[in-house]
């Protein structure tokens, strides 16, 4: 019993389909079956292609390349036109990355390094004998597992999610993800993430950071909503009888957390009571703590993470010293859209299909040169990725 599958490959110009004939039989003699073939063709170019290749439907996907040879064209048409199409496929998925130029193949493998195919992905490489007149096809062998690749597999799991892209264009924005990739992987130390407002701080720990963390739980506090009367208790929990209204025992998000992540939003905004409570906190990484109106103390497992939309220099002067001293080591600060213009168009994409309603509506964003110009010379107030506004 062959298994089935979906090929993905492009179009090699001077051999025509005779080298996706010739690879889609070498699967089948390898007990794969494909069924559909997601064939990358060149647009502009005259040329007659068949409707089913060795008995595999055959869809056509044109696509505007000017350059075949130029790694970073090649790379971000993939990403923003092929890796949308791929990702509700419901059978593996095969790539001969042997077709086409040698930065083709480079990109396939970058981009398989990186973890942006569906999990279980093959990988083939095809070859063809003049003297035999056979073709071999053989899996390339390339598991590589880098900080990106666990960052992709969460976008597989929510495809529509708008999500900062970690392997960014701008230089400044791959910057602050390389070093927000370095400090997540630090367990047990607080990490603090600064930047303006709508640069999507919230989104940002609740997806890239949780994955590097190996911390599926995110509690989220926003600090600026807390009753500066209640918030001790809200964090830390409280025994009945501790005050007045206190009918029954609480656990606090601090206990909530436990075995996640606590994700102090805006934390300059917490009562001073608390961030001198806190202190106690992260002494030491038991994560120690007693709750009001408790005798003794209890201990939790919890990664924390801090965001303020203040500079480092005010956040020092609103929270309490020794607070700032301990999250202010592991400091990453994301820069606003204005900075990173290279990413607008993926920004742009991403948001576009989250905020998609209905079929009525077209998958792939609006996009001309015209709107390129507009928010290339826009100056971007308050923006990182355009409507990555929930954070």
């Amino acid at each position: 019993m062959s298994d089935r599958g979906v090929l993905l490959c492009w179009h090699a110009e001077r051999s025509g389909t005779d080298v996706l004939e010739r690879a889609v039989r070498a699967l089948q003699n390898r007990q794969i079956e494909i069924t559909r073939v997601l064939y990358l063709v060149q647009a502009g170019r005259e040329r007659e292609l068949p409707l089913k290749v060795g008995g595999a439907e055959l869809n056509v996907i044109e696509v505007q390349l000017d350059d075949p040879t130029k790694h970073s064209a090649i790379y971000d048409l993939v990403r923003l036109r092929v890796l949308p199409l791929i990702n509700g496929l419901n059978m593996q998925l095969h790539i001969n990355v042997s077709p086409g130029t040698p930065a083709m193949h480079s990109v396939w493998l970058i981009l398989h390094a990186g973890g942006a195919f569906p999990e279980g992905t093959r990988l083939w490489s095809s070859q063809f004998n003049q003297e035999t007149k056979r073709t071999r096809i053989d899996p390339v062998d390339f598991a590589v597992t880098t900080y990106l690749s666990e960052i992709h597999r969460y976008s597989q799991v929510k495809p529509n999610l708008a999500v900062y892209e970690p392997d960014a264009k701008a230089p400044s924005r791959r910057a602050a993800f390389d070093r927000l990739a370095r400090y997540a992987k630090v367990m047990g130390a607080p990490l603090l993430v600064l930047g303006e407002r709508g640069t999507g701080k919230t989104r940002l720990v609740e997806t890239i950071v949780a994955t590097l963390k190996a911390r599926s739980k995110v509690v989220t506090v926003p600090c600026g909503g807390l009753d500066s009367t209640l918030a001790e208790s809200f964090l830390f929990g409280h025994r009945k009888g501790a005050f007045t209204g206190a009918a029954t025992d609480r656990s606090g998000v601090l206990k909530e957390a436990d075995g996640g992540i606590l994700f102090l939003d805006e934390v300059q905004d917490l009562p001073r009571e608390v961030q001198r409570k806190l202190v106690r906190v992260l002494q030491d990484r038991m994560r120690r703590y007693r709750a009001v109106g408790s005798d003794c103390e209890e201990s939790v497992d919890v990664e924390l993470v801090c965001a303020s939309n203040l500079s480092i220099e005010k956040l020092r002067e609103k929270l309490d010293a020794d607070l700032f001293d301990r999250l202010s080591h592991l400091t990453v600060m994301i820069p606003p859209l204005r900075e990173c213009l290279e990413d607008v168009q993926g920004d742009w994409v991403k948001v576009w299909r989250e905020c998609r309603q209905g079929t009525n509506v077209p998958f792939d964003p609006p996009w001309s040169e015209e709107i390129r110009t507009f928010l290339q010379q826009s100056l971007l107030p308050r923006a990182s990725a355009l409507a990555y506004h929930k954070g």
